[in-house]
């Protein structure tokens, strides 16, 4: 499959030779068209001239005058023939003195038939003049002058060869441009490309684009930039609390699982569920159940560290992770987040008045009570289950032995 970018160096390519080709048909056309015309001007000007001069020698049959004239027009580089006929065509004087007295053969000068007065006439590569030999109005016989374009036309040749030298520096020189352009536009697209990639595979950690000011490759990186970020959170935050969801802790868990393992440090989970909160749901409406949901997450995110990661478990329970915390320690954060929700007079925008909850909060550690990201949540959910069992609004640690 051919890339984006070879396709544009090569239709910039093809755009610069089509100009480039165009160009030089037109200047080399323009030229011999020029050159040719001009040619044409002087033919007739030496013509008309011969005409004039030779009038008085032509009546008198000054052959040596004539011949003169002759002469002189064959000194120019582009004349082929001059000659002077009278009205039968019997040829008056030529540049070949033995052709004198005989009748004008068109084939022996490459005329293929009788000419008319100040006529020009085209012939290939080589063109002819007649201008008439005129008295007092009346006209004595005719001037006619041969000359060639094949000096024109090798000018035009090598004008070409020019051109066409030209044609190829200026298609190295495009080829190279466009590389360096299609350099410019396509390392940004595929800077975007592999952005747009990791996010496809879940992968949201995006550089921030530097900014430049009026670049629209930018304004396109930014427009990315904060679609994954928008994208990271509706996949990786709850809705409601803008805490991690289930599916962030998970990845959070296997990266701190592994994180304990390469420091040997133990890691800490506290799962946490808000006690009788259907009651609160039932008594007061689910809108009032919302902002109680977000009156405890606020109250556990002032209490847990920055390198803890707190996410919504699922309904009203959430999930601590606590890296590098002991067994006491993780009970010291499950207490001071117990006490702190009971301390709490919760107030609801509905006008319900001051509303009380607990939480029951269950604590396990790996790789003391688990070797496993399931085994952590298995044996954290039953530490909350003893909680729960064992009159709520208290944290219990997991413990194996006493068979909780």
């Amino acid at each position: 499959m051919i890339s984006f970018r070879t396709k544009l160096v090569v239709l910039i390519s093809v755009l610069v030779t089509v100009s480039q080709l165009t160009t030089g048909f037109v200047i080399s056309r323009q030229s011999e068209e020029a050159l040719c015309e001009q040619n044409d001007r002087i033919a007739m000007a030496m013509a008309r001239n011969i005409s004039k001069i030779s009038t008085k020698s032509f009546l008198s049959r000054d052959l040596a005058s004539l011949y003169e004239q002759v002469k002189l027009a064959m000194l120019e580089q582009n004349v082929l023939f001059v000659k002077i006929v009278d009205l039968d065509n019997r040829i008056i004087m030529s540049e070949t003195l033995s052709e004198v007295g005989a009748m004008l053969s068109f084939s022996s000068e490459n005329l293929s038939s009788p000419v008319a007065p100040g006529e020009l006439i085209l012939d290939g590569s080589s063109a002819k003049i007649v201008e008439p030999v005129v008295l007092s109005g009346e006209t004595l016989g005719h001037v006619i002058l041969g000359y060639s374009h094949v000096e024109i036309r090798v000018a035009i040749l090598a004008l070409k060869k020019k051109i066409l030298t030209t044609l190829l520096i200026g298609l190295s020189g495009a080829i190279f441009i466009a590389v360096l352009i299609t350099g410019m536009i396509t390392a940004p697209l595929m800077k975007l490309e592999a952005a747009a990639a990791r996010i496809a595979s879940g992968k949201f950690d995006l550089t921030k684009p530097a900014r430049k000011q009026g670049d629209e490759f930018y304004l396109l990186s930014q427009t990315m930039y904060d679609m994954a970020k928008r994208l990271e959170s509706l996949v990786y935050n709850d809705p409601l609390t803008g805490v991690y969801n289930r599916l962030l802790l998970n990845s959070r868990l296997r990266e701190e699982l592994a994180r304990s393992n390469r420091y040997n440090w133990p890691l800490a989970m506290l799962m946490i569920d808000i006690d009788h909160f259907k009651k609160i749901n039932d008594t007061y409406g689910h809108l009032v159940g919302d902002e109680m949901l977000l009156a405890c997450t606020r109250i556990f995110s002032e209490h847990i560290r920055e390198e803890d990661c707190l996410a919504r478990f699922g309904g009203e329970e959430f999930v601590v992770l606590a890296p590098n915390m002991t067994s006491d320690n993780a009970m010291l954060l499950a207490e001071r987040i117990r006490q702190a929700v009971v301390d709490e007079h919760f107030i609801s925008s509905q006008d319900t008045g001051v509303i009380r909850m607990t939480v029951s909060i269950g604590v396990s550690l790996y790789p003391a009570h688990a070797r496993t990201e399931n085994e952590l949540i298995a044996t954290a959910d039953q530490a909350l289950y003893s909680a729960k069992t064992s009159g709520r609004n208290r944290a219990i640690l997991f413990s194996r032995y006493s068979g909780s």
